[in-house]
């Protein structure tokens, strides 16, 4: 029709494929973008950071992620995915490096962000973990939103710490 794609059209065929799993034709609209002159963004970025963790590529994601860090300032959507990805692959470990990476680049840390990472060490076995995290939190006067608070509820009964967790509720 004579009509340029947008960035957002790119996007948009990048997040419908990686959401059917056809994460090779979502690299190839990457690469199709760079060749028409249009740079990715963080959404660019997040989309097929995204598909590729749910579609159990981690370390292709992280690939990504590290190439994105020379083009593009990551949001904390960005970081969100790849530590959800992370603690639901079972990389706890990498997982906390890439929340003190999140802090350390000045990246907000939002309200989904703390409930990604408690609730990613109470599915990892790192229950008391959480709780020290949590208990951090509620001194630094966060507040939380239902989740969090069932969460932390139901890892306090895990643990046998009933009474902790009869005052939360």
């Amino acid at each position: 029709f004579g009509v340029r794609p947008s960035i957002s059209t790119f996007n948009l065929l990048i997040d419908g494929y990686c959401l059917v799993g056809k994460m090779k034709k979502a690299f190839g609209v990457l690469d199709t973008m760079a060749s028409v002159g249009i740079e990715p963004d963080d959404i660019s970025y997040s989309a097929i950071i995204n598909g590729c963790f749910k579609n159990g590529r981690i370390d292709d994601g992280l690939t990504i992620f590290r190439e994105m860090l020379k083009k593009v300032t990551p949001t904390t959507v960005t970081y969100n995915i790849i530590l959800d990805g992370l603690f639901r692959a079972g990389r706890t470990v990498a997982a906390k490096k890439m929340f003190h990476e999140m802090i350390e680049t000045g990246t907000a840390v939002s309200i989904s962000t703390y409930s990604i990472v408690l609730g990613g060490l109470c599915r990892n076995n790192c229950t008391d973990e959480a709780i020290a995290f949590f208990q951090k939190l509620v001194a630094m006067n966060v507040k939380f939103d239902i989740v969090i608070l069932n969460t932390m509820i139901k890892a306090m009964y895990k643990v046998q710490r009933r009474e902790e967790a009869n005052d939360l509720f």
